[in-house]
């Protein structure tokens, strides 16, 4: 089943599959129970992902800005929102952090000049059999001028379940320079991410976060590590072991990526931090950024496995390989 656009009301097999209503957020639905909402993103400066609903029925990511009853949340980064993609330099534009004023579309630190990602639409939705997919275009906009786009990006979500309950979230994005040549600039801050529920964080008074990598890394602050694959492990809220493990295509620019998990719950898959993390300590990333020509695109692939267990139990490991074998 095909249709495009998001002016249809409801989509799909509301009681026993997938199915899709509403435009802003995008209510993606399965078996008449919520999986997740794509937001627009208009306030906020970029789309993302919330709630996300795990295997055990919880919510995986941080509930803080977008819900603010949760008093075990912390109240920092209000732009880690969910699940989402942004790139920290692009053309000198912030497309990763916001000003602290909610809403504001200039940029109100005079030494900074941040981007907003305006979506744009449905470019279409497929339904079929277990999967669903989901597509969209977004502009990437100079903040302090509305009318200067820099360029633009064109998504595929697809989501399905594997035969344990664990949700796969897959996303293609084509990152186009349209608008002329873009410089992709080297810094931490930026890439496919997650914000997750305090429970998966590595420190704090309810943190039961483990880490793993494919290269056989454990714990710690992930900051720079190289992987093809990082999984995230603890704990809900309600005391089920789940994890959240993020997969990194080998055909995606500088492959195996550089990776952010930090202590209070980002996990980020970042291919444009070469220079940050592997300079010298204490100098300038010393990498000049990826430039592409007015015309050219980048591809980039991932997927995203929220799972019950560990990564072993959940067979992470066997299920990159299928991954990269599809």
């Amino acid at each position: 089943m095909t249709a495009a656009g998001a002016s249809a009301q409801v989509l799909g097999d509301v009681a026993q599959g997938w199915s899709i209503q509403g435009s802003d957020p995008i209510e993606i639905v399965f078996g008449g129970r919520l999986v997740t909402k794509y937001h627009a993103g208009f306030e906020e400066g970029k789309p993302y992902f919330y709630p996300i609903m795990g295997p055990s029925g919880e919510n995986m990511t941080r509930h803080w800005p977008m819900n603010e009853t949760f008093e075990d949340e912390e109240r920092d980064h209000p732009y880690h929102r969910g699940m989402w993609y942004g790139l920290g330099d692009v053309n000198g534009c912030d497309f990763w952090s916001r000003p602290e004023s909610p809403g504001a579309d200039a940029a109100v630190d005079s030494d900074k000049q941040y981007g907003v990602i305006r979506h744009r639409g449905m470019n279409g939705v497929i339904i079929r059999g277990s999967t669903i997919t989901i597509k969209t275009r977004s502009d990437w906009l100079d903040a302090g001028d509305a009318e200067k786009r820099v360029c633009s990006d064109r998504r595929e979500f697809t989501l399905f379940y594997r035969e344990d309950g664990s949700l796969v979230l897959d996303l293609t994005l084509r990152l186009i320079a349209d608008a002329g040549d873009i410089t992709i600039g080297d810094g931490e801050e930026g890439g496919w991410a997650i914000r997750t529920i305090p429970t998966l964080r590595r420190k704090g008074a309810v943190a039961t976060g483990r880490l793993l990598s494919s290269e056989g890394d454990k714990d710690g602050e992930a900051a720079g590590w190289r992987a093809a694959w990082v999984d995230c492990h603890g704990s809900d809220r309600a005391g089920n072991a789940l994890g959240i493990a993020l997969f990194d295509h080998p055909e995606n620019l500088h492959a195996p990526t550089w990776w952010r998990v930090t202590d209070h719950g980002l996990l980020a898959a970042n291919p444009f931090a070469r220079g940050n993390f592997e300079g010298d300590p204490g100098a300038e990333a010393k990498d000049g950024g990826t430039v592409l020509r007015n015309g050219e695109s980048l591809t980039f692939r991932y997927r995203t496995i929220f799972h019950e267990g560990g990564p072993e139990s959940a067979g992470i490991a066997e299920a990159y390989e299928a991954f990269v074998a599809k």
